[in-house]
């Protein structure tokens, strides 16, 4: 499902608290995200004697499904993202450089679209700057300029909606405050994940819900 594009619910909440936490951690601490997981393909439902070339079929055409297409994408996309960063600290190169700012555009283009929120999004950049940067000084440098960026075009969105008041946005501005604040705190972080990709999926299940 795709939204308006959606800026920070904290306003600058995350933006302040995301170089503090990205870099004071230690560097072996993980900013991929999580295995990806298949696609499920759906289920014929069950009857007494169901027919495999019916159920097949149906199968078939949900998979062909436009959602199921774009749920395809955003998971190849998710594999692409996650096997870059795990490969953080290898040395520079141009075709390295060239697939960091191929997967930066895609970010943007997916918080464009609705599927990221920006503050999802900014994380996701983060990630490809400690993956590209072996140096940390360059690092915070471009990572300031990032945070700088997102920092104008949330004050823009903001302005442009003031005008316009969204429930459902300020239903997900109050949620993504309290969820930041949460996560930021947690001494351990659940399943194993890595702080930052345990808050990107906090967020995103937000957002789905503020928007659904």
């Amino acid at each position: 499902m795709r939204t308006k594009p959606l800026l920070f619910g904290a306003a600058l909440l995350l933006s302040t608290l995301a170089l503090t936490w990205h870099w004071s951690r230690p560097s072996t601490e993980s900013t991929e995200p999580p295995a990806t997981l298949e696609a499920p393909i759906p289920q014929a439902a069950d009857s007494d004697e169901p027919d495999p070339i019916a159920a097949n079929s149906e199968q078939q055409q949900l998979l062909n499904s436009p959602q199921a297409r774009d749920l395809e994408r955003r998971l190849a996309f998710q594999n692409q993202y996650r096997s870059f960063v795990q490969q953080a600290g290898q040395p520079e190169h141009a075709a390295r450089q060239s697939e960091a700012e191929r997967l930066s555009k895609r970010i943007d283009t997916l918080e464009a679209q609705g599927e990221l929120a920006l503050s999802e999004a900014l994380l996701m950049q983060l990630g490809l700057i400690r993956a590209t940067e072996s140096d940390e000084a360059t690092q915070k440098m471009k990572a300031q300029r990032l945070i700088e960026r997102y920092q104008q075009i949330s004050a823009e969105r903001e302005a442009r909606l003031a005008a316009q008041p969204d429930p459902n946005f300020e239903r997900y501005k109050a949620e993504e405050k309290r969820i930041v604040e949460e996560v930021l705190a947690l001494q351990s972080i659940p399943d194993g994940l890595s702080r930052d990709e345990y808050l990107r999926q906090r967020l995103q299940e937000a957002r789905e819900r503020s928007f659904q």
